[in-house]
């Protein structure tokens, strides 16, 4: 409805209705599809966001190391848990993190060392990497922390949530990961092998049971 214009004589004239429009004499295909309309997978625009991103991750970021948990079907439905998860060989990512101060807490068992953060991965390369899988709530990440104390230092963290962000006219730039420290060793499978006697045991220094 238009404003309504004041010391102006409407007389007995009808209102506007809410769905009155100009009319288009624009055939239906060039209404729906603009050239300048936001989504268009082919724009230039969207692919200088893409190289742009990219870019930002390959200069902010730092060297991640990735695993990314197997299908190995060992997962038990009724406990809703897997106690032995296994990973492939580690692939390597760029991706930039804040790390975050470390938080000791003492417990029952002795001291505690947690830390949580955000990863920060360019969409396009993990999705150049992994396809459509890309990354999920399991896999694990080493990061560079670099602290001098190396007893303390968290080094492995797995992914507790994994979402694509930085939406550009419809499309994902980036992809985020939030992970948190992982103390327990994991089992690396080789790709190339199919039976986990050939599994690589990474330490990380704990004991940890997987539940979620």
């Amino acid at each position: 409805m238009s404003i309504y214009k004041f010391g102006y004589d409407y007389g007995d004239t009808v209102e506007e209705s809410f769905d009155d429009s100009f009319p288009d004499n624009r055939s239906d295909v060039d209404q729906r599809n603009s050239p300048l309309s936001l989504f268009d997978l082919e724009s230039a625009d969207v692919r200088t966001a893409r190289t742009l991103a990219d870019e930002v991750v390959n200069i902010s970021g730092a060297e991640v190391k990735i695993f990314i948990r197997t299908n190995n079907n060992d997962y038990d439905s009724v406990w809703d848990e897997d106690a032995d998860p296994t990973y492939w060989t580690s692939e390597m990512l760029k991706a930039f993190f804040k790390p975050a101060p470390l938080e000791t807490e003492l417990k029952k068992w002795g001291a505690d060392t947690i830390n949580k953060t955000e990863v920060v991965f360019s969409h396009r390369q993990v999705f150049e990497k992994f396809g459509n899988r890309m990354l999920r709530t399991g896999d694990v990440l080493q990061l560079p922390f670099n602290a001098a104390m190396e007893d303390r230092s968290p080094k492995t963290y797995r992914v507790t949530n994994a979402t694509p962000t930085g939406n550009f006219r419809y499309n994902w730039l980036y992809f985020s990961c939030t992970v948190e420290t992982l103390n327990a060793d994991i089992s690396v499978r080789p790709h190339e092998i199919e039976s986990s006697m050939d599994e690589e045991h990474i330490k990380s220094n704990g004991a940890y049971r997987e539940s979620y």
